[in-house]
């Protein structure tokens, strides 16, 4: 099945974009990310001096570099799908801009998707994992089951990816590390403890769904994907969230960031029921080219988190 891109871009229309790489050899669905900046104008750089970032989502597909000294982002893209690429349009897409040939000192895969499930790490049996994740998610999709030890959070983050994709990025990029977003929301969240209030929640907006952290006395109480449709979609899982755990939307502070605009219906009617909210960015992120790029820095806080957590 052929991959299905939305050629729009998160941000007011008489905004400007970052320059789009202009291909040589376009793939074979001439697609191109709604959001990018990889720069004409860059020098050559040392490959191993950078560390490669791939992120595989429900609804999209990312890739960034990151120069090792000053975490400095060199480069990034990121593609709105309908539906994940087949195998022969990654296959494509990885060599149409030679990733495979080049040596990075690391590659870091991001697996954003649906099939996780939390264990206290007393509690995790290798051997459990695959009755466990079918127990939850299903067993339709055949799947890699891999696992993150979040050591700080005294748990294991058991997650499946699908195995035809594994067995494909395992062989163009052999040494290549794997995490669960999740995984990655937590690392950064832990620093953030010791500021929390007693009950935190942090949206992360993605095409077409968002992924949820609820924090309450400084343990996580849920993690999940919701699809939604309306902004209606989005109040009524979160409301629910708040019944199921006791929250008060009064005192909660919210934390927002990914693909959301602050003067959208989705963000106004979310400052309608719940009093402490705001856009979570990251002040750290630097990019190689500081061109005055209207983009709401927001929008970067998921994608570039899993490069200041590896």
């Amino acid at each position: 099945m052929e991959a299905n891109l939305h050629f729009c871009f998160c941000s007011n229309s008489k905004n400007k974009m970052r320059k789009m790489r202009k291909f040589e050899n376009m793939p074979i669905n001439n697609f191109r990310p709604f959001l990018s900046s990889v720069p004409e104008s860059i020098p050559p750089y040392d490959h191993q001096e950078a560390r490669l970032f791939i992120e595989f989502g429900q609804k999209h597909f990312a890739c960034f570099v990151v120069q090792n000294i000053t975490n400095t982002i060199i480069e990034y893209e990121v593609y709105q799908l309908d539906v994940p690429f087949s195998e022969p349009e990654l296959l494509d897409f990885f060599k149409n801009h030679q990733f495979d040939k080049n040596d990075f000192s690391a590659v870091v895969i991001i697996h954003n998707t649906k099939e996780f499930v939390l264990i206290p790490s007393e509690l995790h049996k290798i051997h459990l994992e695959k009755t466990t994740i079918e127990t939850i998610h299903g067993d339709l999709t055949e799947l890699e089951l891999l696992n993150d030890n979040l050591s700080k959070w005294e748990m294991t983050n058991v997650f499946g990816v699908h195995k035809s994709q594994f067995q494909l990025i395992n062989e163009l990029f052999p040494s290549a590390s794997h995490l669960h977003i999740n995984s990655i929301y937590l690392k950064a969240i832990f620093k953030q403890l010791m500021e929390m209030q007693e009950e935190w929640v942090k949206l992360y907006f993605y095409p077409s769904y968002f992924n949820v952290v609820v924090i309450k006395d400084t343990q996580v109480q849920i993690m999940q994907s919701f699809y939604y449709e309306t902004p209606e979609d989005v109040i009524y899982f979160l409301l629910s969230l708040t019944e199921q755990f006791n929250l008060d939307v009064t005192t909660l502070v919210m934390q927002i960031s990914g693909l959301i605009e602050k003067d959208s219906i989705t963000y106004k009617e979310l400052t309608k029921y719940f009093l402490n909210i705001e856009l979570e960015s990251d002040d750290t992120t630097r990019f190689l080219i500081n061109d005055e790029d209207p983009t709401p820095s927001h929008y970067f806080t998921p994608l570039f988190l899993s490069a200041q957590c590896v």
